[in-house]
């Protein structure tokens, strides 16, 4: 299959998880959590999965959004993380392994600022179709979705280049 084909196939099945996940909210959250294991476990078991750095990006993205709450930048209708975000998080650091491979081509500040604005903008969707609600203005609550972006799509970018290099030196040990 072409880097492409395989890109755009990835990329749709995380957006139909991000869909499930902000319009379904509480009533998907299991079918939602039930999807994202399935998509991890058969990727795990089709090929080379970094389940470390996989573990670590979905543990730090659980974080900032706890933090957020905390703060008040974002609240739900429970007092802690749903469990669909939770879901959305794996699902998104699992995306994150295909696409930091794919855009490391790419200049690492470049990815972080769009990275940054995609991932402000998803929350600003998630607010608009209700299923969050913003502690902050939007122009506020933007600025600090962008900045917490920019930093986690950074990390991202430098935890899947490491793993990709650390792989490839393993490989070249192996020969």
């Amino acid at each position: 299959m072409s880097q492409l084909k395989r890109l755009l196939i990835i990329s749709t099945l995380f957006q139909l998880v991000w869909f499930a996940a902000v319009l379904g909210k509480e009533a998907w959250q299991w079918v939602v959590l039930t999807g994202v294991t399935c998509l991890i476990l058969v990727t795990a078991a089709r090929e080379e999965f970094t389940w470390r750095n996989w573990l670590i990006l979905t543990m730090i993205g659980i974080v900032i959004d706890s933090v957020n709450i905390k703060f008040g930048l974002i609240a739900f209708d429970s007092a802690f993380i749903p469990i669909w975000l939770v879901a959305l998080w794996a699902a998104f650091c699992w995306y994150a392994l295909f696409l930091g491979k794919v855009l490391s081509h790419y200049p690492l500040w470049v990815v972080s600022i769009v990275g940054g604005l995609a991932g402000a903008l998803s929350y600003l969707a998630g607010y608009k179709l209700g299923a969050v609600s913003l502690g902050f203005s939007m122009p506020v609550a933007f600025v600090l979705f962008f900045v917490q972006w920019v930093a986690f799509v950074f990390l991202c970018m430098k935890m899947i280049n490491v793993g990709a290099k650390y792989h490839e030196g393993e490989k070249d040990k192996m020969v």
